[in-house]
């Protein structure tokens, strides 16, 4: 399972992630660490690509991973949170994204092919990022209306680079879409309606707000996951953003 680099260094594909993880599933932080080694890759790797290539049998290790560790550990999310990068990279943004989404949907006793669906999607819903101008992406001051609109497109890309790399699964291609939608409607690309909105997409939401309240940005230092979750439930700019059921079920 383990190969040579030439600093002599050890490392371990994501061919064998499954197996380290089962072997270090009592410890969370190691287990994570191996997440975030595998994930980083295959985010470097997508981010070199110049045709913006997907490794997605690294996607399926990662996802069976994360869902093994939850079913092994009932308080998974609650002991492995302190342990969480609040660095935010595309990389550790997404792998959050999706422990948070699985999570959330083993709590509302999902099936595991839907686990499944839900961890791919948040794994990969914001692939789209790759193609918004840096300065864009970094910038500490408000952005423009100009900005802004340039910025709303990356769910359309995402699902373009997903739906490129063979993956038409149509609910994780709603779900990448529309993870940006809003219950009152104010949300992007479509401006849906809470009616309209999907279960998955409801839940990618949640889970993308709390991590990006929770990790360091150019504009802002981070929050705790109480303040956090207190912004979204009570801020006014947010409160009527999300599917309630949902997010009361995951402060849990």
């Amino acid at each position: 399972f383990i190969s040579k680099k030439d600093d002599g260094k050890q490392e371990f594909s994501s061919k064998s992630l499954f197996s380290y993880i089962k072997y270090n599933q009592n410890d969370l932080q190691k287990s994570l660490n191996l997440l975030y080694e595998v994930n980083d890759k295959l985010f470097t790797d997508f981010l070199d690509s110049e045709d913006n290539l997907i490794d997605l049998d690294s996607v399926q290790e990662i996802i069976k991973s994360i869902m093994y560790l939850i079913n092994q550990h009932p308080n998974y999310l609650r002991d492995t949170i302190i342990h969480f990068s609040d660095i935010h990279t595309l990389a550790k943004h997404s792998l959050h994204v999706s422990i948070y989404s699985i999570f959330m949907g083993s709590l509302l006793h999902l099936e595991k092919e839907k686990l499944i669906q839900i961890g791919i999607a948040g794994l990969l819903h914001d692939l789209g990022i790759k193609h918004i101008n840096e300065s864009i992406k970094d910038k500490e001051s408000k952005l423009t209306l100009e900005e802004l609109e340039a910025m709303q497109q990356h769910p359309k890309y995402s699902c373009e680079i997903v739906q490129k790399n063979h993956l038409h699964d149509p609910h994780i291609i709603d779900a990448i879409m529309h993870h940006h939608e809003c219950y009152d409607g104010t949300g992007y690309p479509e401006h849906l309606l809470s009616r309209k909105i999907s279960d998955f997409a409801s839940i990618l939401s949640i889970c993308d707000v709390f991590d990006a309240l929770t990790n360091k940005r150019p504009y802002r230092d981070k929050y705790t996951t109480f303040e956090a979750l207190k912004i979204m439930m009570q801020d006014a700019s947010t409160v009527n953003k999300f599917n309630q059921k949902y997010l009361n079920k995951f402060l849990h």
